[in-house]
């Protein structure tokens, strides 16, 4: 098997895990709020890398990028949060879609934070997919929809903390980042969580164990698939993911696409998946900073 067929059986599994912890997440959402979930995939999620930590403490614990992994930190939480609630309340597939604007967000931001030189021909790849979103979120007629606007709010989030991680993974090692990322998203999420909280029936403590289980296998997932692929080979499976989870929105919740989800989707898409490929032609082999950015591509969900 090629490294790029490898790679892309890996991300269709992530995929196929993303889209069991959506339906997951709506299983529970009735009576378990978001920051709870939030608080204890966390917890769950740094138990499960703990090994890892212990082994990498000497340089966890003298981090020089400090104050960035705490802002990406609280990014994520926002971003997290606003994720997990759109896919409540709006269909798979729309939530799924608008999330892929985080690579185009993240491009914007790269060309005024970083200053890194953005082409036109990214550019004009940004502003279809800008399109994109604004024809899912529906302005037309009946106004926006709220969290349709949440969704996209999520997305900002994320596309900050992706250029937080940019600017923080020049300073220390990717276990360093995310380390310090679980500490802030455990301890800013802890209070909500304790004021919402509600002890969990035996079934829906059954659920959050396998949403732990399942967050960590598909960053694992996600993460190997991006390393030892291409960008050119896994970044068109992005199409996959968003039929994978209209597919799942259709089978269990009977949610049928819409012209302005199919047509707003597909441009996301489109410009998304040549954005991140024409960043990786642009950028000719990969070093390990643009290696850490494109982990943190896959969705909070």
């Amino acid at each position: 098997m090629t490294a790029d067929l490898y790679a892309s059986v890996l991300m269709i599994i992530a995929f196929g895990v993303f889209s069991a912890m959506s339906v997951f997440m709506r299983m529970i959402s009735g009576h378990i709020a978001v920051p709870q979930v939030i608080f204890i995939r966390q917890i769950m999620a740094m138990i499960l890398m703990a090994p890892h930590y212990w082994a990498a403490r000497q340089v966890i614990l003298h981090p020089t990028g400090l104050s960035l992994h705490l802002t990406r930190g609280f990014l994520a939480v926002g971003s997290m949060f606003c994720g997990l609630t759109s896919i409540i309340h709006i269909p798979l597939a729309d939530a799924t879609a608008i999330s892929m604007a985080e690579v185009l967000i993240a491009t914007a931001f790269a060309a005024t934070v970083l200053r890194e030189p953005i082409g036109w021909r990214r550019w004009l790849a940004a502003a279809v997919g800008f399109v994109g979103v604004a024809i899912m979120i529906r302005p037309f007629g009946g106004g926006f929809d709220a969290y349709a606007l949440l969704a996209l709010a999520g997305s900002v989030g994320g596309a900050a903390s992706m250029i937080a991680l940019r600017m923080g993974s020049a300073h220390d090692t990717t276990i360093t980042v995310l380390f310090w990322q679980g500490v802030v998203v455990a301890v800013l999420s802890a209070p909500v969580a304790a004021a919402l909280w509600v002890t969990p029936t035996l079934h829906e403590a059954l659920i959050l164990l396998i949403m732990g289980l399942l967050f960590t296998a598909g960053n694992w997932l996600f993460t190997a698939a991006i390393r030892i692929g291409r960008a050119s080979a896994v970044a068109p499976l992005g199409y996959l993911r968003l039929i994978m989870m209209a597919a799942t929105g259709w089978a269990i919740y009977g949610e049928v696409p819409t012209w302005a989800t199919l047509t707003g989707g597909f441009l996301v898409m489109a410009s998304a998946t040549y954005t991140i490929m024409r960043n990786a032609l642009r950028a000719g082999p990969l070093p390990a900073s643009t290696l850490q950015t494109k982990e943190h591509l896959v969705k909070i969900f």
